[in-house]
C-alpha cells in the first residue's frame, strides 16, 4: 500500500475544514449560494495557506451532485473524482513547469469551447500563474475576459506583484493570510490525535512558530518528527531537529534581564551551552520575544502578537515591568548582538556580556543606558546593583563607588579643618601649557576614603602606574595618551605632567571620555578623586614636583566647580555653579559632564542639569 504524506491525507474537503481564512470561506460559499461566482479569481497568499485547497472545494461546490451548494457532501461520485485529481471538468495546470503560449493554447484555450461532460461547471485551476510567460498571458487575455458560459479560472500564486495588471482586473482577487500559532498547533494537535502520536504542547508551538504560517510545512514536520521518535515526540528533538528554543526559555532570559540577576544570566547562558542550543538562534528567538513585548507596552494590542493565548499572559506581564523605553533599549543591544555574533570568535562570550549589559545599565556608557537609570530614579525605583557570589572574587571595597549621594547646585563649602591643620603650601601660578581641569566628580558619587583626608605625595608617585594600568582595563585604546606621564600632589591637586614633546596627547587627553577614564582609573586605586590638572612638560629638563611659576596664560584654566582653589592654593566656598571659561564652548563642558554621568550613578538629575 502507498504511503500517503499526511498534509495530503489531512488536506481539508470542505469549506469548514479550512483553517485561518474564515474571510475567504465565508465569501465563497455566499457566492455559491446567491448563484453569484466570478468567471475569473486570483488567489494571493504564502506557502501553505490553503490556495490550491480552497481552489478544489470551489469547484467541489460548484459540480456537486446536490448542487451547486456551499456545502458539497465530500461522498458524490463527482467530489471524490474532484478530490482525486481525476474529474475531466476540473483542469489543474502547473505553470512552474509549462510556461510557454503553446502549453496555454493546448491545455486552457483548445478546450475552452466544449461543454462539461460530467459536471455543471468546467473549472480551470492555474497553479503558480505567475510563472506563466509574457505572450501567455496575453494568450490567456481574452478567455479570462469573455469566458464560456458556467466557466470558472482560479489562478493562484505566491507573487501577486509579478502577475500583469491586465489580468489583475479582470479577477476578484483573495489574499491568503499567514495561519496563527495557535490555529496551526489546534490542526496539528487533531492530527496527533488521529495517528496516535504523543507530543506535548510545547513541542507543537515550537512547530508551529518555525512553519512560520505554513499549515503545509508545520504537518511535514510533524510527520518527520514522528518518525523520528516512534510516534512519541520530546521537546529535545525538536530543538535538535529545528534549531528553535522553547518559550519559556525565552521567558526565563527576559525575567532574568527584568530582574538584573547577573549571576543567574550566566548560569542561564551556560546551560544553554551545555544543552548545545546554537546562540544565533537563541538570539533571533529572544529578538522575537523582546519584539513581542514591545508591541504589547506600547500600544497594548495583542492582533500583533503571533502566540499562544497561553504565553500572552505572561508577556503581557513582562512588557508592564519593562516599560517601552527600556525594551526599546534591549532590542538595540541584541540587534548589535546578532551583528557580532557572524564574527565572533566566542560566541557564548558575546552573549553573556550582551546579557550583562541589558540587565545592568551601569556596565554600559551609553546615552540609552543613561536614559534607563535616569527613568528608575525619577520612578522612585532604585537600580539593583551587581552583587557577585561569594565564589566569586571582588575588588577591594576602596575600588566599588559607594552608595549616591544628593549633590548641591552650588559647590559646598569645604571641610571643617582638623585641630592641627598643616600649614598650606602657596599655589605657583600656573605654567604656560597647563591644561584645562577636568569636570566635576560625577554627580552621587563618594569617594571610599573620608572627604578631605590628605594625600601622601610619595604614595601618589608610587600608584601611578596603577593607575595607567586600570586605564588600560577600563579603556585599552586610551592606554596609550598617559604613556611617559609622570603625576604628583601639588595643593591637594593631582597634577598629571606630559612630556614636552606630547602636545598632540595632551590635547587627547583633554576629551571628555579619557577624562572620564582616567577619573575612574584614580578613583579604583586611590579611593579618591581628587581635582586633576593637566601639565605640558618643560622643555630641556626633567619636571619637578612643582610647576615653575611663569607669567599666566592667556586663556587662564577652568576648575573644578565642587572646589574652586583661591590663589593661595586653598579651597574656598563659591555662591555660584561653575562658569564656562572665557573660549570654552558651553556644549563641551556639557558633553564632557554627560560622559561622566554615563560612568556613574546619579542622584539627582534636575538639579545637575541646572547647573550646567
Amino acid at each position: 500500500m502507498t504511503h500517503l504524506s499526511w498534509y495530503r491525507k489531512y488536506r481539508p474537503q470542505t469549506f469548514e475544514d479550512v483553517v485561518g481564512q474564515p474571510h475567504i470561506e465565508q465569501t465563497l460559499r455566499n457566492a455559491v449560494a446567491e448563484g453569484a461566482v466570478a468567471h475569473a479569481y486570483l488567489f494571493t497568499g504564502p506557502r501553505g495557506t490553503g490556495k490550491t485547497t480552497t481552489a478544489r472545494i470551489l469547484a467541489k461546490a460548484l459540480n456537486c451532485e446536490q448542487g451547486p451548494t456551499a456545502t458539497p457532501d465530500d461522498t458524490c461520485e463527482q467530489c471524490r473524482a474532484i478530490a482525486e485529481g481525476t474529474h475531466p471538468d476540473v483542469y489543474e495546470l502547473d505553470a512552474a513547469s509549462r510556461t510557454g503560449v503553446d502549453d496555454v493554447r493546448e491545455q486552457i484555450i483548445g478546450r475552452l469551447n466544449y461543454a462539461s461532460s460530467r459536471g455543471g461547471w468546467k473549472v480551470y485551476i492555474i497553479d503558480e500563474v505567475h510563472m506563466l510567460s509574457t505572450s501567455a498571458f496575453n494568450a490567456l487575455l481574452k478567455s479570462l475576459e469573455e469566458p464560456p458560459a458556467r466557466t470558472a479560472f482560479i489562478l493562484c500564486t505566491t507573487h501577486p506583484h509579478k502577475v500583469p495588471e491586465t489580468i489583475h482586473s479582470r479577477c476578484q482577487r483573495f489574499d491568503f493570510r499567514r495561519l496563527s500559532v495557535e490555529d496551526i498547533v489546534g490542526r496539528l494537535r487533531t492530527i496527533c490525535n488521529a495517528e496516535s502520536v504523543d507530543v506535548p504542547d510545547g513541542a507543537l508551538t515550537l512547530i508551529a512558530k518555525h512553519a512560520l504560517g505554513g499549515m503545509r510545512d508545520a504537518i511535514t514536520t510533524l510527520e518527520q518528527l514522528a518518525s523520528f521518535g516512534g510516534g512519541v515526540i520530546r521537546m529535545e528533538d525538536v530543538e535538535s531537529l529545528l534549531g528553535e528554543v522553547d518559550a519559556d526559555a525565552l521567558f526565563e532570559a527576559a525575567s532574568l534581564v527584568l530582574e538584573r540577576d547577573i549571576a543567574g544570566a550566566f548560569r542561564f547562558v551556560a546551560q544553554l551551552a551545555d544543552t548545545g542550543i546554537d546562540m544565533g538562534e537563541f538570539v533571533k528567538g529572544l529578538v522575537k520575544h523582546f519584539r513581542d513585548l514591545f508591541v504589547l507596552a506600547a500600544v497594548g494590542a495583542d492582533v500583533a502578537i503571533d502566540t499562544t493565548s497561553r504565553d500572552l499572559g505572561r508577556m503581557q506581564s513582562q512588557a508592564a515591568g519593562f516599560g517601552v523605553d527600556r525594551i526599546g533599549r534591549v532590542l538595540e543591544i541584541l540587534e548589535r548582538l546578532s551583528t557580532e555574533l557572524r564574527y565572533a570568535a566566542d560566541q557564548r562570550l558575546a552573549v553573556e556580556v550582551a546579557m550583562t549589559r541589558m540587565a545592568r545599565p551601569h556596565s554600559d556608557l551609553t546615552l540609552e543606558s543613561l536614559a534607563e537609570r535616569i527613568d528608575a530614579l525619577e520612578a522612585g525605583a532604585p537600580l539593583v546593583e551587581f552583587t557577585a557570589p561569594a565564589s566569586i572574587a571582588v575588588r577591594p571595597a576602596a575600588s566599588v563607588p559607594a552608595q549616591a549621594e544628593p549633590v548641591a547646585a552650588v559647590p559646598a563649602a569645604p571641610p571643617a579643618a582638623p585641630t592641627a591643620p598643616p600649614k598650606p603650601e602657596p599655589a605657583p601660578a600656573p605654567a604656560p601649557e597647563t591644561a584645562a581641569r577636568d569636570a566635576a566628580p560625577a554627580p552621587g558619587a563618594r569617594a571610599s576614603s573620608p572627604a578631605g583626608a590628605p594625600f601622601d605625595v610619595a604614595a601618589v608617585k608610587r600608584a601611578w602606574p596603577a593607575v595607567l594600568a586600570e586605564i588600560k582595563k577600563i579603556r585599552a585604546p586610551r592606554a596609550h595618551i598617559f604613556s611617559g606621564t609622570e603625576a604628583e600632589i601639588v595643593g591637594g591637586t593631582l597634577v598629571v605632567e606630559f612630556p614636552a614633546d606630547q602636545r598632540f596627547a595632551l590635547d587627547l587627553a583633554r576629551e571628555s571620555e579619557t577624562v572620564s577614564v582616567l577619573r575612574r582609573a584614580v578613583r579604583a586605586v586611590l579611593g579618591q578623586e581628587p581635582p586633576v590638572e593637566y601639565r605640558l612638560g618643560r622643555q630641556g629638563g626633567s619636571s619637578g614636583s612643582t610647576p615653575a611659576p611663569c607669567d599666566p596664560p592667556a586663556q587662564p584654566p577652568v576648575r573644578a566647580p565642587q572646589e574652586p582653589v583661591t590663589a593661595a592654593g586653598a579651597p574656598a566656598a563659591a555662591s555660584a555653579a561653575r562658569p564656562v571659561a572665557p573660549g570654552e564652548d558651553p556644549d563641551d563642558l556639557e558633553a564632557a559632564v554627560l560622559a561622566e554621568l554615563g560612568g556613574e550613578l546619579i542622584d539627582d538629575v534636575s538639579e545637575e542639569h541646572e547647573t550646567i
